[in-house]
């Protein structure tokens, strides 16, 4: 009697606690994810893979609260004693909480060594590490990456290591003034042109052009022109404009940076010292006279340094890396008052500029290369005063006054010299004008997976991760669209060859009726423009994702048949093929496709 008692009051007791649980799941639940089910029916598994077994499967549009995340995996709280897995990319995350992707704010660093690249990718240069509790300003992000800005410089970082802070106002950021009313005139070239209320694709329309229309040019922002329009400011592509070449700077209104020195000691005829500048567009035209309305001879991209020679009506004569001069518009560029010309090998005056180690065990040499003896071992954080700059490397005092050379793209420096960045592939891409096509869009969903993928979506998806590290390389990169909006082919083809494209990439995904074909194609239609691109393309896809192979082939497609430019058309897997859809729905295998197509255009433009 007493045993059956006890048993009575334990059971009370572990509904009790099973209530609290149970409460304490909810709790967890109302403020945390939950998980929507985006396909028809989802199996929930064991563990975060395809190969672990199935322990039930889900419906369209059951909701469940996720416990966990582990790369392209969900554990979600399947009921009050079970737990699964769940594919990440088959399933829509929902949050009761402030939105975790801030327009502008703060990120702070989850762990310790955290790289800091130039570029959004493994293969882009380390600049620096942040610790754990480290905090840095948004500036944007992609899929895998986010861009930040922290001491004086922006950098990529790996989105997985961080949380956001959104900030609810920021009535303390400065405002950068409005650029000056500089005109040029010119007339419109297109049979039909839409004048937008903001400089995008995605601005609304706000009215139309036709051919031969005049029009009044007061500023542009890279490739787009604002104009005058009923008597308001709206924007046009710059593509469809014929600007008239008239307008040049008064040679006499030219006045050369002042010198810092005082002018009263100055000789008339001394050389005036150049001032350095950073530039703060994505991309700045540079051009053979200080107007609006001459000729783009290069290009410079944000974050690059270049020496102001001098001003006239707000444009300034710049130096560019090459050593060739051109002229840019004096609102974008910011001033570096302390950044002096970068030394030469015989300069001194760079004996107060100091390098600091990156890298744990980073070698020190005898000579300027990699083929010279390693006298020493240094560690991160360490730093060392630099004696000349020769080449790519520093020389570097050692203790006890010995000295050596280290790398220039393994440290950052402080002082008066620049940091040196190694050119790896960069150095194939920058400058280059590159279209890229995210297939579909709008009322034309492409192919649809088996398991309910659009192919629409994907290739906007791929498309943007692409733009992130091209544009990072300094490349000039035109989407044909960057949401999902209709674009007819004809407009397609005609973007890259207004463009004066260096090369127009199109990127779809596969479907045929066997769902057992997979891998990866790129299509050419002219063999001597197209052929070499494509097959650099596919080279390198096939060695980033180890899909099939199936080869560069010709292909009668509209973008490629009808563009005047180097062309190619890829597709990158087969949505009729279940593994594979799944494969391609992975942010695995998102970052390694566009890492692909990345380094074959690299390769292509190494080659040419």
């Amino acid at each position: 009697m007493k045993y059956s008692t006890f048993r009575i009051l334990l059971c009370i007791l572990l509904l009790v606690i099973s209530s609290l649980v149970s409460s304490h799941v909810a709790e967890v639940s109302a403020n945390d994810q939950t998980a929507t089910i985006n396909v028809p029916t989802l199996n929930s598994r064991q563990g975060p893979g395809l190969s672990y077994d199935v322990i039930r499967q889900v419906k369209q549009g059951e909701q469940f609260s996720i416990i966990e995340k582990k790369n392209d995996w969900v554990k979600v709280q399947l009921s009050t004693n079970r737990s699964g897995w769940l594919a990440s990319w088959l399933i829509k995350e929902n949050t009761n909480e402030v939105t975790s992707e801030p327009k502008s704010g703060n990120v702070t660093i989850t762990v310790d060594g955290l790289r800091i690249r130039t570029g959004p990718g493994t293969s882009f240069q380390v600049i620096g590490f942040l610790d754990k509790g480290q905090k840095a300003k948004y500036i944007d992000k992609n899929e895998n990456w986010t861009k930040i800005f922290i001491n004086n410089k922006e950098g990529w970082i790996s989105s997985n290591y961080l949380s956001f802070e959104v900030m609810e106002s920021d009535n303390n950021s400065e405002q950068k003034p409005s650029p000056p009313q500089e005109t040029a005139t010119g007339k419109i070239s297109a049979t039909i042109l839409n004048v937008r209320s903001e400089p995008s694709l995605e601005g609304p329309i706000v009215g139309k052009l036709k051919s031969g229309d005049s029009i009044t040019i007061v500023n542009e922002r890279e490739d787009w022109l604002e104009i005058t329009f009923n008597d308001s400011k709206a924007w046009i592509s710059r593509d469809f404009v014929d600007i008239d070449k008239k307008n040049e700077p008064n040679k006499n209104e030219k006045t050369d940076i002042p010198n810092t020195e005082d002018e009263n000691n100055t000789p008339e005829d001394e050389t005036t010292t150049p001032i350095s500048a950073k530039v703060t567009a994505s991309i700045l035209n540079v051009r053979d006279k200080g107007s609006l309305a001459s000729s783009i001879i290069s290009k410079v991209a944000q974050g690059d340094v270049v020496l102001i020679l001098q001003e006239s009506n707000q444009w300034y004569e710049i130096e560019l890396p090459n050593k060739s001069r051109g002229w840019v518009a004096g609102w974008y560029l910011e001033k570096i008052q302390d950044i002096a010309v970068p030394p030469t090998q015989n300069d001194n005056s760079n004996k107060s500029s100091m390098v600091r180690i990156l890298q744990n065990g980073s070698n020190v040499r005898s000579g300027p290369s990699t083929s010279t003896d390693v006298v020493m071992r240094v560690n991160e954080g360490e730093s060392f005063e630099i004696l000349t700059v020769e080449g790519d490397w520093f020389k570097i005092k050692l203790p006890s006054n010995k000295e050596g050379y280290i790398a220039g793209w393994i440290v950052e420096t402080s002082g008066n010299t620049p940091n040196i960045e190694k050119p790896g592939v960069n150095q194939y891409l920058k400058y280059k004008t590159i279209v890229i096509d995210p297939g579909h869009g709008g009322r034309d969903s492409g192919t649809i997976g088996v398991r309910g993928t659009l192919e629409k979506e994907m290739t906007l998806r791929t498309s943007k991760l692409l733009f992130d590290k091209l544009n990072a390389s300094g490349a000039n990169v035109i989407l044909t669209r960057n949401s999902d909006v209709y674009v007819s082919l004809r407009s397609r083809v005609s973007l890259a060859n207004y463009r004066n494209a260096d090369a127009f990439i199109s990127i779809h995904y596969d479907s045929v009726n066997d769902r057992s074909v997979n891998g990866i194609t790129s299509y050419f239609y002219k063999t001597n423009l197209d052929a070499p691109l494509a097959s650099a393309i596919q080279k390198e896809m096939i060695k980033y994702t180890n899909l099939k192979d199936r080869g560069p082939r010709s292909g009668n497609y509209h973008v490629i048949r009808e563009n005047k430019r180097p062309a190619a058309l890829l597709e990158l897997g087969f949505l009729s093929n279940s593994s594979e859809e799944l494969t391609i729905g992975s942010s695995n295998y998102q970052e390694n496709v566009s890492n692909g197509i990345f380094y074959g255009l690299a390769q292509y433009f190494k080659a040419k």
